[in-house]
Formats: structure tokens, C-alpha cells, sequence
């Protein structure tokens, strides 16, 4: 069964299972991405962000990322976990673009059941992390991001640098409504702003707005 647990500085979570869990949690995810069309200009953004979460599920099966042994009370056995870490903006928007393209398709009910796991995991462990910050955190779990967008993958990584750089604690996760409903609304300032200057990149470098992407992530304090 999946696991999620909040990092030590708050940062994000880090998700486990054994390789089983995590293999069905990644069939799941590419399976929705695989019915986008990565060429389709509407559809790019939501596929690279799919892509981009099952290659973290992937990089986390196969080892590469967290492992644990997990023991039971009265047995003689552990069990060894897989796990990987994502920033609690990525997860939130990660899981917003699998429940909104899942809606399109006919999916399987292993599939509808990874989906209701992980965002089952993910709501507790925001809890465990800050009660106040969780209670309203926890409305956008698989819903209020609009991440139909086509702008929907290079917003996700402006996002995701914004939070990083701000001061660890639970001030910063308790901004986290404000970034995504500021930055996911087509009629704040902060919507405007963002794809106006990404405007100006895509004019300087001559190319289509959804082909930029931010070059320089700093490290992150989980």
C-alpha cells in the first residue's frame, strides 16, 4: 500500500510502496498520458507534466530515489519500500492533470483505484504536516487547477521555483492556494504577467510560448 509522508523541512512529500505498488501507480499515470497528444499544442502541457510525475514514480521503483525497510509490531519480517520525493506544488498539479485527463478516457479499476489511494496518501500527509495549512490545501487535491491550460507546464515550473526559494515553514506551505490559484487563473495579474513575459522570451527566441522551459533549478531543501 502506498505511503506518504511530509519532508523534513515541509518542502513536500515523499510517497512509498513496495515495487509493486509503485509499478501499478506508474502504469497508471503513463496510461493517461499516453492518450494525450504530445503534438497537440492544448494537450502538450498536461502530457509533459504526466510524463514528468511517472518518471519520478519510475526513477522510484527502480531504486534510484528512496528506499526504506518498513517492520511490523509482533513479526519477524520488513518489508523494503521504494519512494521518491516531489515539492508540494508539483504533486498537487501532477494529480489535478491525472484526474482531469482520466475523465476523458475509459480507465480500468485499478487504475481508479491507484488515483483514490494516492490522493488518499498525499491529504494525510498534509495534515501531518500543518492541520490550518491542510484544510484548505486539501480542495485542490484532483480539482480547482486549471491545468486544461496550454500554458499548463511552464506555469507548474515557474510555481515550482517560487516555492522552493521561499523561507522553509509552514508560512510557505500555507501560501500555496495563493500561488496556484493566482497563477492558474486567467484573469489575475500574476496569470498575466507570466505569460506576457514568457511572450517576450518565445518572441526573442523565436518559437511557440509551450516550447520554453525554465533552464536553472536551484537545489532543494526537502
Amino acid at each position: 500500500m502506498l505511503q506518504a509522508y511530509p519532508t523534513k523541512n515541509g518542502t513536500g512529500v515523499s510517497i512509498f510502496g513496495d515495487y509493486g505498488d509503485l509499478k501499478s501507480l506508474y502504469e497508471t499515470v503513463h496510461d493517461i498520458a499516453s492518450a494525450l497528444d504530445e503534438n497537440n499544442k492544448s494537450q502538450k502541457g498536461q502530457h509533459l507534466l504526466l510524463m514528468n510525475f511517472a518518471y519520478e514514480i519510475r526513477k522510484g521503483y527502480s531504486g534510484q530515489r528512496l528506499t526504506d525497510e518498513v517492520s511490523f509490531p509482533g513479526e519477524n519480517y520488513t518489508l523494503h519500500y521504494y519512494g521518491f520525493q516531489l515539492v508540494w506544488t508539483d504533486i498537487l498539479i501532477f494529480i489535478s492533470a491525472l484526474r482531469h485527463n482520466a475523465g476523458y478516457i475509459q480507465t480500468e479499476r485499478l487504475h481508479q483505484a491507484g488515483m483514490y489511494l494516492l490522493e488518499y496518501v498525499v491529504e494525510r500527509a498534509l495534515h501531518e504536516y500543518d492541520q490550518t495549512g491542510a484544510a484548505e490545501i486539501k480542495n485542490f487535491i484532483a480539482r480547482g487547477i486549471a491545468v486544461s491550460t496550454e500554458y499548463a507546464f511552464i506555469i507548474y515550473q515557474a510555481i515550482h521555483l517560487e516555492y522552493v526559494a521561499d523561507r522553509a515553514g509552514k508560512t510557505r506551505f500555507r501560501k500555496i492556494p495563493k500561488l496556484l490559484t493566482n497563477y492558474f487563473n486567467t484573469c489575475a495579474p500574476e496569470f498575466k504577467g507570466l505569460i506576457a513575459s514568457f511572450e517576450q522570451s518565445a518572441r526573442e527566441q523565436k518559437c511557440e510560448v509551450t516550447d520554453l522551459e525554465f533552464q536553472d533549478f536551484p537545489e532543494i531543501k526537502w
